[in-house]
């Protein structure tokens, strides 16, 4: 009989172990897994609350002439600028490289060619659609976009350097220092 009990004191002993294993284990891949959920979602949240780009473009008309402002950080320069019929969502005016620091910078003509290194062809519409999207590319980094409702800016009163934004009316210098710029200083 004592050889029968040693026997199930083993298999007691075993059985103990297993299942403090199992438990060890389960334990340990909970913790593991609620950790990587929670990585998962603080990289989420970072990424889409991280203002990479400024986001703020404001507009003026000043009889035929149309400019934008786009907010942005001192080091970042303008590549491009597209207007599109938000209404068509057809290309109406393109210019690339803007030849002053002033263009660079964000301070944009719009059809006027002789702005920029290249620009299309096309004059401006003797009618501007009722809703403008104007698109300024920073590079492959990021871009901004702002669609207009062109009455609404035309409407507003915009003091001589300021510009309708969709938050309100905004000087160029606002503009520059809304954006979080990675720890530098804006304007």
């Amino acid at each position: 009989m004592p050889a029968l009990r040693a026997a199930e004191l083993r298999e007691h002993t075993v059985r103990g172990r297993e299942r403090t294993i199992v438990v060890t284990t389960l334990a340990v891949s909970s913790v593991v897994v609620v950790l990587m959920a929670l990585g998962f979602w603080m990289f989420f949240i970072n990424v889409l609350s991280d203002p990479v780009s400024p986001g703020i473009v404001g507009m003026r008309i000043d009889g035929d002439a149309v400019t934008v402002k786009a907010g942005q950080c001192p080091q970042d320069r303008v590549r491009r600028v597209e207007v599109w019929d938000s209404d068509t969502g057809r290309l109406i005016w393109r210019g690339d490289g803007p030849l002053t620091e002033e263009g660079r910078s964000g301070l944009l003509p719009l059809w006027g060619a002789k702005a920029y290194g290249t620009a299309s062809a096309a004059a401006r519409p003797s009618e501007l659609p009722k809703t403008l999207d104007v698109s300024i590319d920073h590079g492959p980094e990021y871009g901004v976009a702002e669609v207009f409702d062109i009455a609404k800016v035309r409407a507003a009163d915009l003091p001589p350097g300021s510009y309708w934004t969709r938050d309100g009316v905004r000087t160029a210098r606002q503009l520059d220092g809304i954006p979080y710029c990675g720890g530098s200083g804006a304007p």
